[in-house]
């Protein structure tokens, strides 16, 4: 199967993060739909994302469908991924040798980290002491969190990563055309069971997969 493209296009005004993904540029900017990480079918609870960047930060928005909010989580690098969850990984040279975890959840929780993995083998290590100092984030939400008893509609994630903290990057600024290998997840963490999602489905529960990532091509197009 081939990898999925997406043209990231540069926002052509600030971005606000406070988490409504309300700006001109983010309703220009290409939608792309999780799929189911195992299969590639459509998930229960939809997810769609959204990319821009500039000159100091890429961007990343995500909309996430869920009937039922639960989460318990609210500490820096607290394993998130055992909850509610979107994640982006970053293989900015394509290596496959090492890339950056960002996980968000709907408490406002963060984990950032450095993996450096052997995929053949699946042999990896977590770099916990890692953080990106400049990262800023926002989350709001459509529903409550920790109430079984009510129905909830989604939440959404804004986040602006700073270009400058992403190690393996060919060039800072990116220039027009480079390719970062690049996935995006979600946890869902629902009353019938786990639902994981990704925008280039590795054909598995399992996310450290940086040969399964899909291409980010930066474009100095504005939106």
């Amino acid at each position: 199967m081939s990898l999925p493209r997406y043209i990231c296009k540069r926002a052509s005004g600030p971005i606000r993060i406070d988490g409504r993904l309300d700006e001109a540029s983010w309703g220009r900017a290409e939608a792309i739909w999780l799929r189911l990480a195992d299969t590639g079918g459509a998930p229960r609870c939809a997810t769609e994302a959204r990319l821009l960047w500039d000159d100091e930060h890429l961007y990343v928005g995500f909309h996430c469908e869920d009937p039922d909010i639960f989460v318990t989580m609210r500490e820096r690098d607290a394993e998130l991924w055992h909850e509610d969850v979107a994640e982006v990984f970053i293989d900015a040279n394509g290596s496959g040798c090492g890339y950056h975890e960002f996980e968000f959840n709907p408490l406002g929780a963060v984990l950032d980290l450095f993996v450096l993995t052997r995929e053949a083998t699946q042999e990896y290590n977590l770099w916990f002491g890692w953080n990106s100092d400049g990262l800023k984030w926002a989350v709001t939400l459509d529903g409550t969190v920790e109430d079984r008893t009510d129905v909830d509609r989604s939440w959404t994630v804004e986040a602006a990563i700073p270009l400058k903290d992403i190690l393996t990057a060919p060039n800072f600024p990116p220039k027009d055309g480079d390719v970062w290998r690049v996935n995006l997840y979600r946890i869902e963490r629902g009353r019938s069971g786990k639902e994981y999602s990704a925008w280039s489905p590795p054909g598995e529960n399992n996310f450290n997969h940086p040969s399964k990532f899909g291409e980010l091509v930066f474009s100095a197009e504005k939106v």
